[in-house]
């Protein structure tokens, strides 16, 4: 009897030991079951790390988007008789945030990577846009948009939210702007601007007076704007659809606006903004970036020239070795692109024009068709997005 106890503790030692030894290459399982659940960091939240508890137990902390991530991690150390104790926090931090909804109350939010006016911006979100809360921290937000970009933004940018609430306002007789930019005043006579305006903000029609329209801002402010270049939104979203003459109408509005790295608004846009922007005002959400743009739609075949191009089919440029995707413009026919780079305006892809950009002719790698595409994460048209 007492060798079995002998042997029953050496074998206990043995199991423990190799458990306490094994927490880094059971780290590296965790990390690869959250990148297959969670390939893209930018639309997703899974941060799990394993730490060793005294009688070495294993706990994962970390928080997360994906229950199904926290589940899969789980069933894994299950199959290998591993006791674990998951103290992961799931967000939106439904603990510490009342409400998880909001919309954006600002013309224009800017997305940064940490909260602090001094980190990168990574995005914008406009006027209307509704937004889920994730998380709060000191004075900021961490929002997730449409696209289901995350980044943080100051709280003062956002009104938060019930879920009965933003029920309520996709049932309101909600207006979007047309408009590149414009102001919506304090009163019909246009004597004071309450807030200005970027194309695509969305606010709720109120009441018509002597040829302004009273609108409600999602803060709950009162405005006016002129009847002009608003559309009824619920009518707009059942009718837009995506057609190449109309994305060249809407990107050349915007010629001549300055870049700006994350902007996704005609206050400044980026390459893969102003990509975004152009769709967003024909239906479609698409993709924050270009590395993610080109996920979507149909290859267009490039390998005997350009010569199967069609309007609005978007070209992507980068580099193949290794295969890298940093710039994303617009093709407009006739072997030209509209684009941002510096500023909004077209290149062409032919050497005999004036306007001839050999850069970008040496560095393009692909080129999709999404008009036509059929709805998928990450190509949404806005009147299937539940947000709206």
């Amino acid at each position: 009897m007492k060798n079995i106890f002998s042997i029953s503790g050496a074998l206990l030692f043995l199991f423990l030991s190799c458990q306490s030894r094994s927490v880094p290459s059971f780290q590296s399982d965790v990390d690869s079951i959250v990148r297959r659940v969670v390939p893209d960091r930018r639309i997703g939240i899974c941060d799990l790390n394993l730490i060793e508890r005294g009688g070495a137990k294993l706990v994962l902390r970390g928080e997360s988007m994906f229950p199904a991530a926290n589940t899969a991690v789980l069933n894994f150390f299950t199959k290998k008789g591993i006791d674990i104790i998951d103290s992961t926090v799931l967000i939106p931090d439904t603990v510490h945030l009342e409400k998880w909804w909001g919309l954006i109350s600002l013309s224009v939010a800017n997305m940064r990577s940490k909260p602090g006016h001094a980190s990168e911006m990574v995005s914008q979100a406009i006027m209307g846009t509704p937004v889920r809360i994730l998380k709060d921290e000191d004075g900021w937000f961490l929002i997730q948009t449409p696209d289901r970009y995350i980044g943080w933004t100051n709280k003062s940018a956002v009104q938060p939210m019930s879920y009965l609430e933003i029920l309520n306002w996709r049932k309101a007789n909600r207006l979007i702007c047309r408009l590149s930019e414009g102001e919506i005043y304090a009163d019909p006579q246009k004597k004071g601007v309450i807030s200005d305006l970027v194309a695509g903000a969305i606010v709720i029609r109120n009441s018509e007076n002597h040829g302004m329209t009273q609108v409600i801002l999602p803060d709950g402010r009162v405005g006016y704007v002129p009847g002009l270049n608003w559309l009824n939104f619920n009518q707009w979203k059942d009718s837009v659809s995506l057609r190449s003459e109309r994305m060249i109408v809407d990107g050349k509005q915007f010629l001549g606006f300055p870049y700006l790295w994350g902007g996704t608004s005609s206050k400044g846009m980026d390459c893969s903004g102003f990509v975004k922007t152009v769709c967003f005002l024909n239906g479609i959400i698409l993709e924050r970036d270009a590395s993610q743009q080109i996920r979507h739609g149909v290859e267009v075949d490039l390998s005997r020239g350009f010569d199967n191009l069609k309007q609005g089919d978007l070209l992507f440029f980068g580099s193949k070795q290794p295969f890298r995707v940093n710039h994303v413009g617009i093709y407009i026919g006739n072997s030209e692109l509209i684009h941002e780079s510096g500023s909004v305006h077209i290149n062409s892809l032919n050497k005999n024009r004036a306007n001839f950009n050999s850069d970008l002719c040496s560095n393009i790698v692909g080129a999709r068709r999404i008009i036509g595409a059929l709805p998928e994460p990450g190509y949404w048209t806005i009147k299937m997005h539940q947000w709206y």
